[in-house]
């Protein structure tokens, strides 16, 4: 585990160092919150606790995934291109421990923004609303735990595939893993959004459920890959 933790320390500090990434996951928090305000004027009454509800549920999670693909380009991409990944193949340490480290140290600071994003919500949807408003207790479950296990599972899943085809492909990869996760939470939560539709506990606990199976999966497909594969792959 310690090997772990010294492997996410690198690439959270690699993160912090980058400023633009980190300005641009605030930017899109502080977007994503202001978009909270004409929501929650324009709610019926009788619906706004159930809005306020839904865009936590939809958009804590969208901007979490959304941070973590940001960072993940840096953590797994650039560092495959630009050799620097050899280094870390050089180590002790195992695939598992190189990619779980690199899930990890993606995972915390996209989370961070998350709640960032969170809390700007809620400010924002009090100064506009007439009563008060708060995150139900499943709304603070998917927040709480929810939420970073589906970043794991994107930063994971990105990992994977980073480590295990080539560059071009990676290109592509990236793409399609954007477009695919947020095409599926949009069908998904289409009826959520529009306000109709509570957040149920049961909602809540399968999406969890689903993250930690999803997360358990590719953890397991690492076992796959090889040092001698992801250094052919680099050129």
């Amino acid at each position: 585990m310690n090997k772990i933790l010294i492997v996410s320390e690198k690439e959270m500090n690699g993160i912090i160092r980058t400023r633009s990434q980190i300005l641009v996951g605030i930017f899109f928090a502080l977007w994503f919150s202001v978009m909270t305000a004409p929501v929650v004027m324009t709610a019926e009454e009788s619906l706004v606790f159930d809005q306020f509800n839904n865009l936590l549920f939809y958009f804590v999670l969208m901007l979490g995934i959304f941070t973590a693909y940001l960072f993940s380009g840096k953590v797994f991409f650039n560092e495959k291109r630009e050799g620097i990944i050899e280094t870390l193949l050089c180590t002790p340490l195992s695939l598992r421990q190189i990619w779980a480290g690199k899930v990890l140290g993606v995972t915390i600071p996209a989370y961070l923004i998350a709640l960032l994003a969170a809390a700007l919500i809620t400010v924002i949807a009090n100064i506009f609303a007439a009563s008060i408003l708060l995150p139900s207790p499943a709304i603070l479950l998917h927040i709480f735990l929810v939420v970073p296990a589906f970043i794991a599972v994107a930063v994971g899943l990105l990992g994977f595939g980073h480590l295990l085809l080539g560059m071009r492909e990676n290109q592509i990869l990236n793409i399609s893993i954007f477009v695919a996760i947020f095409f599926a939470f949009s069908i998904a939560n289409k009826n959520v959004i529009s306000g109709g539709y509570a957040v149920s506990w049961t909602m809540v606990g399968g999406m969890l459920i689903a993250a930690v199976l999803l997360l358990a999966l590719i953890s397991y497909l690492t076992r796959y890959l090889s040092k001698e594969r992801i250094v052919t792959t680099i050129a």
